[in-house]
């Protein structure tokens, strides 16, 4: 078919720096009010529609956050362009949210993570002041990054008020989601109307039936909500992989595999991790985890597995901590991993789904000269937050000239789409990106041994796999990401953490030299070759879209 498709066409015109923001995804706060805004700022009649989408779906990702409507109604642009339900929506909410005068107290707990404190703070407040939303606000967000729904849902009171019924319809769908409601969740997700955009009913009822396993039926859905927002590329993606059967694939690597594991003073976490890959399918694997000089149990936890696993594990044990980079290099190094086929290194404190090997092997699979495969990494207390999924180089003005006597000599980062929101299926799909997390990823052995070592000067963590993507990318070798694959991890991010200040000063310091480790002109390089690669596979799934169903656009 040529490339003369409806959703081709509709690419074809939107303005390039338009295009390489629409690349990246069509989902999270940030990235949404960001594409907005350089719509309005355009000044082009034929963008007003994209822009009042991407700020409608702002509010349905975030129903009650309060400031973002009180700074929306605020914009004579933004209320020209928006249509009336969702003003209506953005106003009951504005005038129903208020920030309290002090949050000193409530800000210290927060900074503590002490969440059943958070709780309990959450709770009197709501007790002293029930029609505020702020508070309703804290608690979804909280709630949901605690991992207690019920909790959350029970504070929320669903009624709320006037003028606010989509906002808690569409919180109600996301709860009967959680329960695995499905028919019920996309029923009300229906009954929000057109306040977060026209594409937004049948883009989230498609979402939660193919949760219940209606792929056929999210299918239809999916291709009327990409009729009416031809821009929303993550749906594209999402609605390809459905289509060809790609969010389904499981396919044996084609050749060894060695699994291995490095880890210090993390017993509990090793025995869980262990016990995942024993109960999955491994096919001919064979495991090799490194005691990075643990003083807990670790020994007799690995003891325990070595007798389970038998010949396929084998333990290597250190005196002392040598850090992430030495520990990985030490284990690829072995003689019995420099023989097979491909390698995948794995953290100490995941938990894998039975199919996940067969997963990166539909991967590699489909994209065969990746430098590297990995997942979608979820946190193992709430899978609702994503800790890490595809990661695209963005490279950052530089208004210090490279000075050395600065905190980024080199600025460049990935993109964090992923990070903007609560997970809501937008991120399952498979494509070529710069860099992909280092908690389970997989390499052709060949690939690593060429390539070169992990930094050691990225020591004894932080960047480490970040910067060896960044290597393989600038050689042309961009990894592969496959959200279809979830690997759920102990260690929590974001506001969900529990990070040391020294933790903290070792990654700024890491950054700091991963930057100066790449020459700038190296780095332009493979961002701009990064955006055509994404950009090309982004046409091809357009055309099979537009060629499996004729496309009903």
């Amino acid at each position: 078919m040529s490339a003369s498709g409806p959703l081709t066409s509709f690419w074809d015109a939107l303005p390039e720096p338009l295009r390489a923001k629409l690349r990246l995804g069509c989902t999270g706060k940030l990235h949404l009010l960001d594409m907005a805004g350089w719509c309005l700022r355009s000044g082009a009649a034929a963008l007003r529609p994209l822009a009042a989408d991407f700020l409608q779906t702002a509010l349905g990702e975030n129903p009650l956050d309060g400031a973002m409507a009180h700074e929306l109604l605020g914009l004579e642009p933004v209320r020209a362009v928006l249509p009336q339900p969702t003003l209506e929506t953005l106003r009951a909410l504005a005038d129903n949210w208020r920030r309290p005068d002090d949050l000193s107290a409530y800000d210290a707990l927060r900074a503590g993570r002490d969440f059943s404190r958070i709780r309990e703070a959450i709770d009197q407040n709501l007790e002293r002041a029930p029609g505020n939303l702020f508070w309703r606000e804290q608690a979804l967000f909280m709630g949901m990054v605690d991992g207690d729904p019920e909790w959350t849902a029970s504070r929320l009171d669903m009624d709320g008020p006037e003028g606010a019924q989509p906002i808690f319809n569409n919180i109600r769908a996301l709860f009967g989601r959680l329960r695995r409601e499905c028919y019920t969740a996309a029923r009300l997700t229906e009954m929000t109307g057109d306040a977060f955009g026209v594409a937004y009913p049948a883009l989230t009822s498609g979402l939660c039936l193919l949760e219940g396993g209606e792929r056929d039926a999210a299918s239809l859905l999916f291709l009327d909500a990409l009729a009416r927002a031809p821009w929303n590329t993550s749906l594209l993606l999402r609605t390809h992989d459905l289509l060809t059967g790609a969010d389904l694939a499981v396919a044996p690597v084609a050749g060894s595999v060695t699994v291995l594991l490095y880890s210090w003073n993390k017993a509990i976490e090793l025995d869980a991790t262990l016990s995942s890959l024993y109960s999955s399918d491994l096919g001919e694997a064979r495991l090799f985890v490194l005691d990075n000089g643990s003083t807990d149990r670790t020994a007799e936890v690995l003891e325990s597995w070595r007798l389970r696993f038998g010949d396929r594990l084998a333990v290597i044990t250190l005196p002392v901590n040598v850090g992430a980079p030495v520990a990985r290099n030490w284990l690829l190094h072995l003689p019995e991993v420099e023989r097979s086929d491909f390698v995948v290194y794995l953290d100490d404190d995941v938990v894998l789904p039975e199919d996940w090997l067969g997963r990166l092997g539909a991967a590699a699979r489909a994209y065969p000269d990746a430098g590297v495969w990995g997942c979608r990494v979820v946190d193992h207390a709430n899978p609702l937050l994503v800790q890490h999924a595809d990661g695209h180089l963005l490279v950052e003005d530089d208004p210090s000239g490279g000075r050395l006597d600065t905190f980024t000599p080199n600025p460049f980062k990935l993109s964090d789409l992923f990070r903007q929101g609560m997970d809501s299926g937008l991120f399952d799909y498979m494509r070529p990106c710069a860099s992909v997390t280092g908690c389970c990823h997989m390499f052709r052995t060949q690939t690593l041994l060429e390539s070169g070592d992990f930094a050691l000067q990225l020591s004894p963590s932080q960047y480490d796999d970040y910067e060896h993507d960044l290597r393989l990318a600038e050689a042309g070798k961009f990894a592969v990401y496959t959200g279809h694959l979830r690997v759920r991890h102990k260690k929590r991010s974001g506001v969900a953490s529990r990070t040391s200040a020294a933790a903290e000063g070792n990654a700024l310091a890491n950054r700091y030299k991963m930057q100066t480790m790449h020459e700038r002109r190296d780095v332009l390089r493979a961002a701009e070759a990064g955006q055509k690669l994404i950009d090309a596979d982004l046409r091809a799934k357009m055309a099979v879209v537009e060629e499996r169903l004729g496309c009903a656009c």
